[in-house]
């Protein structure tokens, strides 16, 4: 790949980390951080997960999500269970509260590209919707790959 590539690539992301307010204190209108709504949502999306799902999910250290996970259980936002048979291993909950929680990151989320993207046309929104796809496409493609030649 040449440098140029990599470049417009950085740029790229450089621009649309900002773009969506991700290094905001209090990303979507919340007190959480960003890696906070993440983790908050993935287990508001796959109840039952265990932390160390979520460190591969999000490709977080381990002891940065115990921490938010510590903060999020002393906040009353999630329980932790025991799964039977393992070695530590736990399933997370969510509580009301933290459901709460993470349905709001998710309306705030909605509500933030709305109003982003308020100015666009139907067309337009559909051809940014297949550069999305052809992006993510791209590069789920490209790790799978890189996984398949380090076997």
């Amino acid at each position: 790949m040449n440098n140029d590539t990599i470049k417009k690539i950085r740029q790229f992301n450089r621009y649309y980390t900002v773009w969506l307010d991700v290094l905001s204190k209090g990303y979507l209108g919340t007190d959480f951080s960003w890696p906070e709504s993440r983790t908050l949502f993935e287990i508001y999306l796959h109840p039952g997960i265990t932390a160390t799902d979520i460190c591969k999910s999000l490709n977080m250290d381990k002891s940065y999500v115990s921490r938010i996970l510590a903060k999020f259980e002393k906040q009353g936002f999630l329980t932790r269970e025991l799964i039977s048979g393992s070695k530590g291993l736990k399933k997370l909950k969510l509580t009301e509260t933290g459901a709460k929680k993470a349905e709001k990151i998710d309306s705030n989320g909605d509500r933030q590209i709305a109003e982003k993207l308020e100015n666009l046309d139907s067309e337009t929104c559909e051809k940014l919707c297949e550069a999305m796809a052809l992006i993510e496409d791209t590069l789920r493609k490209n790790d799978l790959k890189r996984q398949t030649d380090k076997l």
